[in-house]
């Protein structure tokens, strides 16, 4: 086991922490991680602050944005950030049955305001215990263009969160993503995401493809290559076997690929149209929760037609990981452990195609989370233990070099 064993934490230890349930509801569990990390860092910050917060409602349409008769109550911590570069990003608070946009272009030295921009949901519910909450979800498609799904209803904004318009009549149908438009990343379920897009930034036009896809469930993960190939997978739930598929030609066709039955997929990377990873794990038997074997993490070089297991020491986790390629095809897992009386987010990284990972960063600072995007890496951080929330992220492209990026607060 000495070959299986990471600097900085116990092999069985890190075992018996962190075991995966059945992936067929991990897409609930990642909505509800999502709800929770932006609900409980905004109500806390505001709370601290000693604000009042007013319940936010939507208006007739759901769309629009906030006028100055409802700006939001005051400075608040963001909830989760999504980096679209090394020196931009938007921070989202959900606010009961709202959502708040901030952006940054300079490395979070300045945010816009929270009042500029809003999504207020149609209709805001309240359950048994006189909470307040929406069956909203959203994707940051680019640092101006943002998703929401409203229930059953798809909205777009192509202004920094300001206006909203439908989804369906705002996107372009094209056969194929023009060479200028960026395919759009997605992991843990995809949240608004429910088909590839892509987006051109110096237009702020979204793209949708026309032709057929290779299944009829939404992605629950999309990775876009360097090169502009596609690599999807699709959870179809319990009835059937996920799907992976890859595009070489910008989503005009595709090539398809079941996993052995019995195996859950978690996540696809794509190094170019050629070269892939994908993580699976087995599914726990009936009644369980703990799968049947540690993770897997395969990898093609044909085009997602062939796969051949890495032999990854990578370990099973309960939650699902992110995963993305660095700089120098290096491939990069944030994770977060608990296994001292703070939480520890640590950067794992690859070097030798998947096989061996080693902890390139174990970043102790009060939360215990990260996320990815394409070609980049970064752990939550707090300064301040007596304060409630993330105020920055550290940043990374290949797992050795480090950026600090503050969070507005």
């Amino acid at each position: 086991m000495s070959d299986r064993e990471f600097t900085g934490f116990h092999v069985d230890t890190v075992a018996e922490a962190v075991r995966q349930p059945p992936l067929a509801d991990l897409r609930t569990a990642a909505r509800s991680r999502r709800r929770q990390r932006t609900t409980g860092f905004a109500v806390a910050a505001v709370v601290m602050a000693g604000l009042v917060v007013t319940p936010l409602f939507g208006g007739s349409n759901g769309s629009g944005w906030a006028g100055p008769d409802q700006p939001p109550a005051g400075p608040a911590r963001a909830g989760e950030v999504v980096l679209t570069s090394r020196d931009s990003g938007v921070a989202v608070i959900r606010m009961e049955c709202a959502l708040l946009f901030s952006h940054s272009v300079d490395e979070g030295r300045s945010w816009s305001d929270w009042d500029a921009a809003r999504y207020e949901a149609e209709s805001c519910p309240t359950n048994s215990a006189g909470n307040r909450n929406a069956d909203l979800e959203y994707a940051v498609l680019s640092n101006g263009i943002y998703l929401v799904r409203d229930g059953e209803r798809d909205l777009l904004s192509t202004d920094h969160g300001r206006t909203w318009q439908d989804a369906d009549e705002a996107t372009v149908p094209v056969a194929d993503f023009p060479k200028r438009a960026r395919p759009v990343f997605c992991q843990q379920g995809c949240a608004a995401v429910r088909e590839p897009l892509a987006v051109d930034d110096a237009t702020s036009t979204v793209y949708r493809l026309t032709g057929k896809s290779p299944s009829s469930y939404p992605p629950f993960s999309i990775y876009p290559a360097v090169d502009g190939s596609i690599w999807v997978t699709y959870w179809p739930g319990e009835a059937a076997q996920p799907i992976v598929a890859r595009s070489a030609d910008r989503g005009a066709s595709w090539v398809s690929w079941r996993p052995q039955a019995g195996a859950d997929v978690v996540a696809v990377l794509g190094v170019d149209a050629r070269e892939g990873y994908l993580l699976i794990q087995a599914t726990p038997p009936p009644g369980s929760t703990v799968p049947t074997g540690p993770a897997r993490l395969l990898r093609t070089t044909d085009g997602a037609r062939t796969w051949a297991d890495t032999g990854t020491d990578l370990p099973a986790t309960q939650q699902i990981p992110f995963l993305t390629i660095g700089a120098d095809g290096a491939v990069l897992v944030p994770f977060a452990f608990a296994d001292t009386p703070d939480l520890s987010a640590k950067l794992l990284v690859s070097r030798d195609g998947g096989r061996h990972f080693t902890v390139s960063r174990d970043y102790r600072a009060q939360e215990g989370t990260g996320a990815v995007a394409p070609g980049l890496a970064w752990l939550y951080g707090r300064d301040d233990p007596s304060d409630t929330g993330p105020d920055h992220v550290i940043v990374t492209t290949d797992g050795t070099t480090w950026k600090r990026f503050a969070l507005p607060h």
